[in-house]
């Protein structure tokens, strides 16, 4: 009987087989390359989805907290108070006054700034709408600016910095109330974080009234600063 053969393979062919089966160094590379290329092309849209889940998450729990604050002030008052704006109607100041009481009474507010916000730490260094005007028309002349910002005066830097009556939330979020008047405000959705900018972080509203239920919020004017989202368009893309 013959003796059992044992297999010893070629080492010539098993230094082949495992020759083929590495990567080059230039293959390694051109690899890294792709893959560097297809990332940089596309962080900047993930980047950009990322910011604006938050920004939409951010704006909704902030819209709801402020809602929910007027509603609960108005139920506490046990009457609905004549403070909004509606086409062709404007808002009664004592009324006014009176809700303006009761919504600091309804939400979680940390500070309150009757005046010289700015100075007094409730808000950061906004621009104004007459700033904003200024940036994008930079000939424009004196009465030009003020007939840009004829009917926002309360917008204009100065008078956020000086004028508003704001309120600073625990969570962070800052209500600018309009001049003292509630019926028209502007929040700032993640408070003194960056960017502090209309559009962006900062939004203006008012107060509406379906006369019969209670009282709702709105968008309160296009004051956005470049690249920037309206009122309208956050509101209209909360639930998405």
């Amino acid at each position: 009987m013959l003796p059992k053969r044992t297999y010893r393979p070629n080492v010539l062919t098993s230094y082949r087989l495992k020759k083929k089966a590495a990567f080059t160094l230039a293959e390694v590379l051109i690899t890294l390359g792709i893959i560097g290329v297809v990332a940089a092309l596309t962080m900047p849209s993930i980047i950009v989805s990322y910011q604006t889940m938050v920004q939409r998450t951010q704006f909704k729990k902030a819209y709801n907290t402020v809602l929910n604050g007027f509603r609960l002030a108005e139920v506490n008052l046990g009457y609905h108070p004549l403070c909004y704006y509606s086409s062709g109607s404007s808002a009664e100041i004592s009324d006014c006054n009176i809700l303006r009481e009761a919504l600091g009474k309804s939400l979680n507010i940390i500070k309150i700034c009757e005046d010289n916000a700015l100075t007094n730490g409730c808000i950061p260094d906004y621009k104004g709408f007459d700033t904003i005007y200024t940036d994008e028309h930079p000939d424009a002349t004196e009465d030009e600016i003020n007939s840009a910002v004829s009917g926002v005066s309360g917008w204009k830097k100065n008078t956020i910095a000086t004028r508003s009556y704001v309120f600073v939330l625990a969570d962070g979020v800052i209500i600018i109330l309009y001049y003292k008047n509630p019926s028209l405000f502007a929040i700032d959705i993640n408070g003194m974080k960056e960017p502090n900018k209309w559009g962006y972080d900062l939004f203006p509203f008012k107060l509406t009234s379906d006369y019969e239920k209670a009282l709702n919020i709105g968008s309160g004017g296009n004051i956005i600063e470049k690249g920037g989202f309206s009122t309208t368009h956050m509101i209209e893309n909360m639930g998405k």
